[in-house]
């Protein structure tokens, strides 16, 4: 009995241990704990400190104000809310969850967040509430909200879009306004079509190239920034730059943010402005010229345009240093114009033009047209000068010249008189009644029927005329049109239409024996060659296969002339049969003139001096000019080949004068200088010789443009034009030396020795070559005749020069025969004009 006395004794201290200790831990808990009765204003019947520290009241001055009253504290506007919802949640069961607002003893207001448990006692709700003070985060959710209501205000002030886009499968998670405004979408449009997925919108050539940026940016952590195309509702195409920076989502997931501006104007500017300068590139390559813009106040020169001949090619010139660089340029005669015209635009305004003579980017001078205009501000004082320099063609385009573009040549002949009349050489028919016939069979024809056009040309046949008279010529007309009428053309439909030139209209059954017949044509020849002992020459023969739906002769037999000039130039006996690659190319010739035309059109051929010394290496007493041509290969054609096509006339027959004229420029901007200059060697063909008035060109060039004397001009014509010389020409040559310009004989011996020249010009020399050495310099007759030839001439009083030297031996053995005037590679080498200035002129 006692025992269990006291245990009840003992049971008791130990609860009222405990109701201790939790009442102390009630106090010092950091959240309001409180009982209170249901009611209209809830009745308080206990509360820890913490409750009263919240409202910043003690537990005594708390009952004094509001006795037990939970609600007292509690903001009038929120009071009946709060009874309504704790009505409402009791009603429901389970824990309340409220939030309020109170009005604390120094008049501030803080936010309460309530929980508490209804339980029934005594037939009556009572509550057990805890709460907390969660007045700063309601202000940091405020701030939140309201940063984020701003965040949408600038994002949509922003003109251009601003998206979070989601990297893995390009989903938007937001986007402002200005986003769907630029691609024409509303967002539910946008959400609807797309489901909020972006990439549909690129432009599908864009969107691969859009991909990798991404993915590239997303791999290196790396900032967003190109530009793309993207297809906007009303299907219009937009340019949008975007700009953009990888972060983290709030569930860890990578996310871009992004600026999208649209870009689409510039992009027009940009076009426009591109296009003005590609247009300006290319009408100044057009043109041969370069723009340029001088701006007067901060005194900079900037230019654009074709740079490949311009002897400056910094396209700015930022001082009047680097500006008077430019006007040295200019030939001494004409650099006091150009500065008055400089000077005239930079004082007032108005546009001046004048032509002068500027160096080329190898330094030789050529006639420029300079233009220009000067602009003005407010105060009408020049600000800036706009102005072209453009290289003047100035080409003669009389009847000398050759036009690019020429009617067919043998329609233009069936028109000629001499079309109607009999060939008395060959006894052919006339090439009208050629084009009758042809016509009329043709017109007839079956299906199973297959025709053929053939022209062809005896090579360099005006050689035969020059070199054996016109009875060996004859001769040859004569061999083969019968080698002609023999082999293909056997019905007789063949005609000479002008000089050399034959056409032949012929049947054949097929392929097979068209070969025949042209083996059998090329095999005859060359038998009439063997056997009739007469000079040998070569053909050249082009041949077009009518077709079914021909119907128009002389677009067959200009398909045949095609054939025959794509090998025209090949040494011997040849044909080609026409196919369409043919028209589509011309022959490798005719680009090659058409390149050199162009070089001259444009002043632009590349002349280089080679220096001409007098016994030994030290005393350089001339230099020859060496002129070549940049093909659109990038090869170099000169010297003898570039000779070659220069010595066919046509158009290219101004070509020495041309290169003439650079040269002299050259040379008279020496002498202007005060520098001592010596003689000019140039080489010049007959068909520019024969030009009726060469000496007067010449002339001007030399004399009244450049005021250099004839006798600083050495004219090196090859030995071969002596032989096929013309009555022009021999006058020509004569009043160039009667004017006091030096004409000698260049590779003397290696052709048809000009002896004969020697006794009817006055030449004032001859001149080998070291080439032709290499095969004589073991052979003593040859020795012995060279040193007899230069004998001959020193006694004439001639000089006895010798060139292309390239090794001690052709050296020695010029030396040996008599020659006392070298050039070569051995010594110098072709040098460019400044470079000739700079070594070999004294002041």
């Amino acid at each position: 009995m006692v025992n269990r006395e006291e245990a009840i004794t003992e049971e008791k201290e130990v609860l009222d241990i405990s109701q201790k200790e939790f009442m102390t831990l009630m106090n010092s808990s950091e959240c309001a704990m409180f009982i209170a009765k249901s009611g209209s204003e809830m009745e308080l019947i206990y509360a820890n400190d913490k409750f009263y520290s919240i409202l910043q009241y003690s537990k005594e001055e708390y009952t004094r104000k509001f006795g037990n009253n939970v609600m007292a504290t509690v903001l009038n506007e929120e009071k009946q809310k709060l009874r309504n919802l704790i009505a409402r949640q009791a009603a429901a069961g389970g824990t309340l969850k409220l939030e309020y607002r109170v009005l604390r003893k120094d008049n501030s207001i803080a936010w309460l967040s309530l929980s508490a448990r209804a339980v029934v006692k005594d037939n009556q709700f009572i509550y057990y509430s805890s709460c907390l003070d969660v007045t700063k985060s309601k202000k940091t959710i405020d701030d939140i909200c309201n940063a984020k209501r701003e965040i949408d205000v600038i994002a949509n002030s922003i003109p251009g879009g601003v998206i979070k886009l989601r990297i893995s499968d390009y989903k938007l998670i937001y986007a402002n306004d200005g986003y769907f405004l630029l691609t024409g979408y509303s967002r539910a449009e946008f959400a609807m079509e797309f489901g909020n997925y972006c990439d549909n919108l690129v432009y599908p050539d864009d969107k691969d190239e859009v991909v990798k940026y991404l993915e590239t940016a997303f791999k290196n952590h790396g900032l967003l920034g190109f530009e793309f195309r993207l297809s906007s509702k009303n299907g219009c195409i937009k340019w949008v730059y975007i700009n953009g920076r990888r972060i983290d989502d709030d569930n860890g997931q990578p996310v871009y943010l992004c600026v999208l501006t649209d870009i689409t104007d510039k992009k027009k500017i940009e076009a426009e402005f591109e296009d003005n300068v590609k247009r300006a590139d290319v009408i100044s390559n057009f043109l041969n010229s370069i723009l340029w813009t001088y701006d007067i106040n901060s005194d900079t020169l900037s230019r654009s345009g074709n740079f490949d001949n311009t002897y400056l090619q910094q396209r700015k010139l930022y001082n009047y240093d680097s500006i008077k660089e430019l006007i040295n340029s200019v030939h001494p005669d004409d650099a006091g114009r150009l500065k008055e015209h400089f000077y005239k635009r930079r004082e007032n305004k108005g546009q001046s033009q004048g032509i002068y003579r500027m160096k080329n980017a190898n330094g030789i001078f050529q006639d420029v047209e300079i233009s220009t205009i000067s602009v003005c501000d407010s105060s009408d004082k020049p600000y800036k000068i706009y102005g072209m320099t453009r290289v003047i063609d100035d080409i003669n385009k009389d009847a000398r010249a050759v036009k690019e573009k020429t009617e067919n040549r043998l329609v233009s002949l069936a028109r000629a008189a001499r079309a109607k009349a009999e060939d008395n050489i060959t006894g052919l028919m006339p090439y009208s009644s050629f084009l009758n016939k042809a016509d009329k069979i043709l017109r007839g024809r079956e299906e199973k029927d297959h025709y053929a056009i053939l022209c062809a040309d005896i090579n360099e046949f005006l050689k035969f005329s020059h070199h054996y008279g016109f009875s060996v010529s004859n001769q040859i007309l004569k061999i083969f049109s019968k080698v002609l009428l023999d082999n293909i053309a056997k019905d007789g439909i063949c005609s000479r239409v002008d000089g050399d030139y034959f056409v032949v209209m012929f049947q054949y059954a097929n392929h097979k024996e068209l070969m025949k017949l042209m083996s059998s044509m090329v095999h005859t020849k060359e038998e009439f060659d063997q056997k009739s002992g007469s000079v040998r020459f070569g053909t050249t023969t082009g041949i077009y296969l009518v077709q079914p739906d021909d119907d128009k002769l002389e677009d067959m037999l200009e398909k045949a002339d095609i054939a025959r000039r794509s090998i025209k130039g090949l040494m011997g006996n040849h044909y080609a049969i026409y196919t369409e690659d043919l028209k589509k190319d011309k022959s490798k010739e005719e680009e090659i003139i058409d390149q050199i035309y162009n070089s001259m059109r444009t002043r632009s051929i590349d002349i280089c001096l080679m220096p001409r010394i007098y016994k030994s290496r030290e005393n350089v007493i001339g230099c020859k000019a060496v002129p070549r041509i940049i093909l659109d290969d990038g090869q170099y054609i000169e010297s003898v080949k570039l000779l070659k096509y220069v010595e066919r006339g046509g158009k290219l027959n101004e070509f020495a004068f041309i290169s003439l004229s650079s040269v002299c420029a050259n040379m008279g901007a020496w002498k202007k200088q005060g520098k001592k200059t010596v003689p000019l060697s140039i080489e010049i063909t007959a068909s520019e010789l024969s030009i009726q008035n060469a000496v007067d060109i010449i002339d001007d060039i030399v004399v009244r443009r450049n005021g250099l004397e004839p006798k600083e001009i050495i004219f090196e014509i090859h030995e071969r034009y002596f032989a096929e010389g013309t009555t022009v020409f021999d006058m020509n040559v004569r009043e160039l030396c009667k004017k006091g310009y030096q004409v000698i004989i260049s590779r003397f011996g290696s052709d048809h020795t000009a002896v004969d020249a020697l006794r009817r010009l006055p030449l004032t020399g001859i001149k080998f070559h070291g080439g032709f050495f290499n095969e004589n310099m073991d052979n003593k007759r040859e020795k012995v005749i060279f040193k007899k030839i230069a004998e001959m001439a020193k006694e004439l009083g001639l000089s006895v020069t010798c060139g292309g030297i390239q090794s001690k031996i052709q050296e020695d053995f010029a030396k040996e025969i008599g020659c006392e005037i070298f050039e070569g590679e051995m010594y110098y080498g072709k040098v460019r004009h400044n470079v000739f200035e700079k070594c070999f002129l004294s002041d």
